[in-house]
């Protein structure tokens, strides 16, 4: 009787492991990154703003993007991506005056080696002259871009391939 209830013990026990290994397989979290990437390659992004031509995000374009010093240009309205910290962003178009279309997207990026940035969009927010509900981007796929330097000193941020 009790080699019985051993058994039925241990087999009920085989069976929440399995259930437990198999079932959490199909509820994995969309673009979910493991951290050791972050930690691994210097992110040399870590609060930075720039000036872009385009928001960084807002669509799955492949394009490249420069990256203008925010200081350096002097222009106070047009877009723009702030570098939080170490993992989130900030692509925004900005302008002093409310008579606009002000358009956010917020998100994730990670260096995946010394020079590919991994971008992840989770909102896309607008409001002023074209208030619109948050739209939620996280099923959408990742944009990787090389980050290079222009022999002139610029940044640029150049559409790459997933490795």
């Amino acid at each position: 009787m009790c080699i019985i209830i051993i058994k039925m013990k241990l087999s009920n026990l085989f069976i929440c492991t399995i259930a437990i290994a198999f079932g959490c397989e199909g509820q994995t979290k969309l673009h979910n990154i493991e951290p050791v990437i972050q930690k691994r390659f210097k992110n040399t992004l870590i609060n930075k703003e720039f000036q872009t031509e385009q928001l960084i995000g807002l669509t799955e374009d492949k394009k490249d993007h420069q990256l203008h010093s925010f200081r350096e240009g002097g222009k106070w309205a047009g877009n723009t991506i702030n570098f939080l910290d170490s993992v989130h962003f900030i692509s925004a178009y900005r302008a002093w005056c409310g008579n606009d279309c002000f358009t956010s997207v917020y998100g994730r990026y990670y260096f995946v080696d010394h020079h590919t940035v991994r971008f992840f969009t989770d909102s896309i927010r607008r409001h002023g002259d074209c208030e619109a509900p948050t739209v939620y981007t996280r099923s959408r796929a990742s944009l990787d871009f090389s980050l290079v330097k222009m022999p002139d000193g610029q940044l640029q941020l150049k559409y790459s391939e997933h490795k």
